[in-house]
């Protein structure tokens, strides 16, 4: 984004009925945005999108009339007005879309390191409780521990408790706003069990062992997908490089196809491309469980 976070509070007063249309068309934001911690209202986020939209779409609109005035001369002059016009309204479209769904991608990844150290965190709360020590207090110590993002979240009950808010509602609270499926799960297990007078030892024991069967199945799930992207990895670098070759090899016996130096090169390009593409889709698909 072009504009700075900081002028959605002015930018966002000024124009908010800008903001309040394209959240009527976007309204998931509102919750991606209170997962993020954005403390202004949704409306002047979008606001500021749009603009940065408009910018982004501006900047790119000059490019492209430059380009044409330069190498497009033997075009007519309805082409010439009409394609940076269009390119102006796709890229303000693609370019709000990006920024709209900007904070839940930012929110997923938040969500994905949460599942990923509540394990511990988990198991840490469990020891503690089974010492003896107060449940608030057991609190105040994972907020202080190095969970990331689950620390920050702990650390935020804590200060709203001290500041008089009641525990458990605060808890219910994190619940809601977190897009962590079992965050959402083990805080109101946590709550349901104090509020029953519930053994919260075995409670957290459950927790514990359902978070591991869910980290077990993460991984076989994976190893189940890696077995398959394993063969297409293989015949995107060996076998369909290979079948092409020969296939143009004979074409060119009978005149047709030829093989040249630029077909040659641009098949190792093509493979290597893929490559990398199958490479990055299994990087963004492994399970950070412990990294």
């Amino acid at each position: 984004m072009l504009l700075p976070l900081s002028s959605a509070h002015t930018m966002g007063s000024r124009f908010r009925g800008v903001g309040i249309r394209i959240l009527g068309f976007y309204p998931g934001v509102r919750y991606d945005l209170r997962a993020v911690g954005f403390d202004e209202p949704p409306e002047n986020y979008c606001t500021i999108a749009f603009f940065s939209a408009m910018v982004w779409s501006v900047l790119v609109t000059i490019v492209v009339t430059m380009i044409m005035l330069v190498a497009g001369g033997t075009l007519p002059l309805p082409v010439k007005i009409l394609v940076p016009f269009l390119t102006s309204f796709i890229m303000t479209f693609l370019v709000l879309i990006v920024h709209l769904a900007y904070p839940k991608i930012i929110s997923g990844g938040i969500s994905a390191k949460e599942d990923r150290e509540l394990i511990f965190a988990m198991r840490d709360m469990l020891i503690q409780i089974s010492s003896g020590v107060p449940f608030f207090n057991v609190v105040e110590n994972i907020g202080n521990s190095n969970y990331e993002y689950l620390s920050d979240e702990f650390k935020d009950i804590t200060n709203k408790v001290k500041a008089g808010s009641p525990l458990l509602d605060e808890i219910e609270s994190m619940a809601i706003r977190t897009q962590s499926e079992y965050l959402k799960k083990t805080s109101w297990q946590l709550v349901t069990a104090i509020r029953t007078g519930a053994n919260l030892t075995q409670t957290l024991k459950s927790i514990v062992k359902v978070l591991v069967d869910y980290q077990f199945s993460l991984s076989k799930s994976f190893n189940a997908e890696l077995n398959f992207i394993i063969l297409v990895y293989l015949m995107t670098a060996a076998v369909l490089p290979t079948i092409g070759t020969t296939v143009l090899v004979i074409f060119s016996v009978f005149g047709m196809l030829g093989i040249t130096s630029e077909v040659f090169l641009g098949i190792i390009f093509l493979s290597f491309f893929g490559q990398m593409g199958i490479i990055a889709y299994v990087n963004s698909k492994r399970p950070n469980i412990f990294a």
